[in-house]
């Protein structure tokens, strides 16, 4: 099978775990699109904050942000795709985080809001590098659909706050983990699955010729939409089981051995 496009995740995958790219995964992200195979990301970042990985890598079509909620042009900053969380739904979220004392973040326009500063706001900021801003009580503040909204916790408590609210909003929202302390809501049509067919339909290109990379849970819609879905060894067992082949960790170029493997003919193969 020839592959014509790719999409991989950010952290946790082509990233390891000092948030760099390794000159590895670097080298073969950049030779595949010499070869003419798109190259996309695919992450629940914002767009501010993975356009200098964007930029280091030089795509130059297209990225999936906020788990697919947001599809922007990674040179022009075009939107071409926008599905925000409906304010009611938000609202909701909202007084859930409150009676649960969870810290929450709302985005908005490629910013993010949360109602005070504190060890989660810190944590966050350490790993996204953009700073968010305080405002004091988010369901006064917020008068405009949000992109994505985050809840941030312990992870044991994240697990069980995932059950909850995938029960709870069945339906209504994407309720989803990205990285062990986050959990996210998007809209009920945002899907790093959904992100991913919207690009391959738009370049005319097959699932069967996609390949998908990502470790988290956020990852299974588009590994399972790929022709290819390829889960890091770092990935939990259950996003391992989505996948149908299983690569090094992120720590280890786990990209670069994919894409020497199935798009570069195996040459250099690591």
């Amino acid at each position: 099978m020839k592959y014509r496009m790719i999409a991989i995740d950010l952290d946790d995958s082509l990233l390891d775990d000092n948030l760099t790219i390794s000159q590895e995964n670097l080298q073969a992200v950049r030779r595949t699109i010499e070869e003419g195979v798109i190259v996309t990301i695919a992450t629940g970042r914002m767009f501010k904050s993975a356009l200098p990985y964007v930029q280091q890598l030089g795509i130059d079509v297209p990225v999936i942000t906020y788990q697919g909620a947001l599809v922007v042009n990674a040179l022009s900053r075009n939107v071409l795709l926008h599905y925000p969380v409906p304010l009611d739904l938000s609202r909701e979220i909202i007084r859930e985080s409150k009676k649960n004392n969870i810290h929450l973040q709302v985005y908005i326009d490629d910013e993010y809001y949360f109602e005070q500063h504190n060890k989660y706001s810190d944590l966050y900021f350490k790993v996204s590098g953009i700073p968010g801003k305080a405002v004091g009580p988010l369901e006064d503040f917020l008068v405009k659909e949000p992109t994505k909204l985050v809840m941030i916790d312990e992870p044991e408590n994240v697990l069980k706050w995932m059950e909850h609210y995938k029960e709870k909003f069945a339906g209504k929202l994407q309720v989803t983990i990205s990285k062990a302390h986050y959990l996210e809501f998007t809209n009920i049509e945002a899907t790093k699955g959904n992100a991913v067919r919207y690009l391959a339909e738009m370049y005319g290109i097959k699932r069967e010729e996609v390949i998908a990379i990502g470790d988290s849970f956020n990852d299974i819609p588009m590994l399972t939409y790929a022709g290819l879905g390829v889960a890091m060894g770092n990935a939990p067992e259950i996003v391992k089981s989505h996948a149908d082949y299983v690569t090094y960790s992120n720590n280890d170029n786990g990209v670069a051995h994919v894409l020497e493997k199935f798009v570069l003919g195996g040459r250099n193969t690591l």
